[in-house]
């Protein structure tokens, strides 16, 4: 049987994925079946640490509900293959460290994770409760009962890595204490070993990451790339001889550099299933028992948490017998080094902006007409700007400059969007120019259309370089509607100079800002010892 896709191209992809998540219908049934976890195949630890003691204290009675909670599907062999790069783990320590301690008021943990439809949970049944982060989650909050956890997933389908060096702040807290990202497959493929544009997007990311206020530890979560979990050509179960990716074929082992660099642990599915889902073919561990298409369906979802609760055991073992230190501690809070690749970092400064971060840059005093508004719920908010009056002007200030960049010109122009909203009444028209610093073209931009349907859009402007570009959003007196209701909910700074990147790839079509998770039309999903709250998305009623 195989799974993968014929030639469509990584972008090709990145679409099915976006309308696949607007689709909670979109898989087969039998695909659920087909890779259901097998009960069957679970172990624990049972007594095995019930001989070794600290301190006369048995290990298995001070990490009763560490070991004691989880019961594993892959083989141990297995599970440490796919312990890609576990370091000196100091972050990750403190972590587990402030789990493991028993203080009231216990300090609050922060866990959350970004990448792509794989850890949003695209190909699991139910979403929220079977995807990887939800089973990592749960265990969690029953290992550590004395902590105060938050777990948060802020993924968003369909993007790689480049969009979340730009849009971190809306999917990550920023007191967050330990953050897995998992973009493998999103990224698609560099075959360049040097150089390689994967690389040098996810160092950029990992150093967002890793400048937090809290110095999070960051963990890799690595999945098969496109079209290796599945057969080479002449397999019985690829008659048709479609497109196959050879182990070697990936992003993940030029990913090791950053890794190692920045001393970030990595896990790897592919490494964990490799023997048993090729070399051995053993049933229960087949691809096709593991996958839906490229997405990981229930169970290999659930071999993707035995990585992540295996690595934390681990750790919380080995504070047992090297407990956390002067040293680690100090290896931690080291500020960072110099980019591994020259000048490969991001702007210091934040590029996607909402909510309070968006009336941060408002100049008030310029502004006239326009009021703060959240028109959503409390759960799931869609603040911003409104006005209904023509002549209405909203004033605000970005740093578009990029001279400190690698290879960026200060001649080249900067993009800049601005989320707004399209609806099918009372919207009206708005001019988008500059004001000082930076220069541009003034755009005009119509609020109103036909479809049924109320969305932000990106209004897109090219500026120049300046780090305090001032932009002006003025209402106009003519509408198509009638009526002259204008909302901005935000704006999106590109990263780099000379195109719009990322965003220019998200929006192209018909510049409908289509990221659910962070226009407010998708709840995030959290975990707390109160429960769950979010994804009460199409996938999630599914359930």
């Amino acid at each position: 049987m195989q799974l993968g896709l014929r030639n469509i191209g990584f972008l090709g992809l990145i679409a099915i994925q976006i309308v696949a998540a607007f689709n909670g219908d979109w898989l087969d049934p039998d695909y659920y079946r087909r890779t259901r976890v097998n009960n069957e195949l679970d172990w624990d630890w049972d007594r095995t640490w019930s001989g070794m003691s600290i301190n006369n204290q048995p290990v298995s009675a001070i990490l009763s509900h560490v070991l004691g909670n989880y019961k594993f599907t892959l083989p141990r062999i297995q599970i440490q293959r796919g312990q890609a790069y576990l370091g000196s783990s100091t972050r990750l320590r403190r972590v587990v460290r402030q789990l493991m301690r028993n203080t009231s008021p216990a300090k609050p943990v922060k866990i959350g994770v970004i990448g792509g439809s794989i850890t949003w949970g695209q190909a699991v049944m139910p979403r929220g409760e079977a995807d990887w982060f939800s089973i990592l989650s749960k265990w969690l909050l029953n290992a550590f009962p004395a902590a105060s956890i938050t777990t948060r997933n802020g993924c968003t389908p369909g993007v790689p890595a480049a969009y979340m060096i730009l849009c971190l702040e809306l999917s990550v807290d920023p007191d967050v204490d330990l953050v897995f990202i998992e973009f493998t497959l999103n990224n698609g493929h560099d075959p360049q070993l040097y150089g390689n544009k994967v690389v040098t997007d996810m160092e950029r990311l990992v150093r967002r990451v890793l400048a937090l206020p809290n110095h999070p530890a960051v963990v890799l979560m690595h999945v098969p790339t496109t079209y290796m979990a599945s057969y080479p050509p002449g397999h019985p179960k690829n008659p048709e001889n479609e497109t196959f990716t050879p182990f070697y074929a990936t992003s993940e082992d030029a990913m090791g550099a950053v890794s190692q660099y920045y001393d970030v642990q990595a896990l790897s599915l592919r490494s964990a299933m490799y023997d048993l889902a090729v070399r051995q073919a053993k049933d229960g561990f087949l691809w096709e028992q593991a996958f839906v298409d490229l997405h990981p369906g229930n169970m290999g979802h659930k071999l993707m948490a035995d990585l992540a609760v295996f690595t934390l055991q681990q750790i919380s073992l080995g504070l047992l017998q090297l407990p956390y230190c002067q040293d680690d501690e100090e290896a931690a809070e080291a500020p960072l080094s110099a980019p591994m690749y020259q000048d490969n970092i991001p702007p210091s400064s934040p590029m996607c902006i909402i909510g309070d971060g968006f009336r941060s840059l408002i100049d008030h005093a310029a502004t006239t007409g326009w009021d703060y508004v959240n028109e959503g719920t409390t759960e799931k908010p869609k603040p911003g700007y409104v006005t209904w009056q023509p002549g209405s002007v909203l004033r605000l200030q970005v740093d578009t400059d990029r001279s400190g960049m690698r290879s960026q010109m200060e001649r080249e122009k900067v993009h800049v969007f601005f989320h707004y909203l399209r609806s099918y009444e009372h919207m009206g028209k708005a001019e988008f120019r500059c004001v000082s610093g930076c220069t541009c073209s003034s755009r005009e931009y119509d609020g109103h259309h036909e479809e049924k349907v109320s969305q932000l859009y990106m209004a897109r402007m090219e500026v120049s370089q300046h780090p305090a570009c001032v932009l002006e959003v003025e209402v106009s007196n003519t509408s198509s509607s009638g009526e002259h209701k204008f909302k901005v909910a935000g704006v999106v700074v590109s990263e780099k100079a000379g195109d719009g990147g990322i965003m220019d790839d998200i929006i192209r079509g018909g510049e409908q800002f289509g990221v659910r998770e962070h226009n407010g039309d998708v709840m995030q999903i959290t975990y707390t010892k109160d429960g769950r709250t979010g994804g009460s998305d199409a996938s999630a009623r599914r359930q």
